[in-house]
């Protein structure tokens, strides 16, 4: 009678078990909606800005995207990520994120340099100048 009790008290746990072990996990943001651009696995370039910004970006293998991760106190911004679109024309890449109604986001650089800039439907504007590390 022991053991029947115990096999009972297992079916639940082994029922959930081999359920979890069949179902593959999904993830919340298919890769495929944030970018469709391919990536290297070099560390992306580090720049020191004016306002004591930091940016950290890293460009797509085809050099169609920046991945953009932002530390900007004056707006507040602490490792913010932002996605760009755009390319590189001679030795100048710049790219722009505008899906937000409310701002739209720039990355420029060439050559040791990089400007991030932001402006807001209002007009006001903001940009920091860096500078590669």
């Amino acid at each position: 009678m022991t053991n029947m009790l115990k096999l009972a008290t297992a079916l639940p746990a082994l029922a959930l078990l081999s359920a979890c072990a069949t179902t593959a996990p999904t993830p919340s943001t298919p890769a495929e909606s944030v970018t469709d651009a391919a990536y290297d696995r070099m560390m992306p370039e580090r720049y020191t800005c004016t306002d004591d910004s930091q940016i950290m970006a890293k460009q797509s293998i085809n050099k169609q995207q920046v991945m953009v991760n932002a530390t900007v106190p004056k707006i507040k911004w602490t490792q913010q990520p932002v996605l760009l679109n755009g390319g590189v024309e001679g030795d100048t890449a710049s790219y722009v994120n505008d899906a937000n109604p409310d701002v739209s986001y720039a990355w420029h650089m060439k050559g040791d340099k990089g400007i991030l800039a932001m402006k807001w439907k209002d007009g006001t504007a903001y940009q920091v100048n860096c500078e590669k590390r």
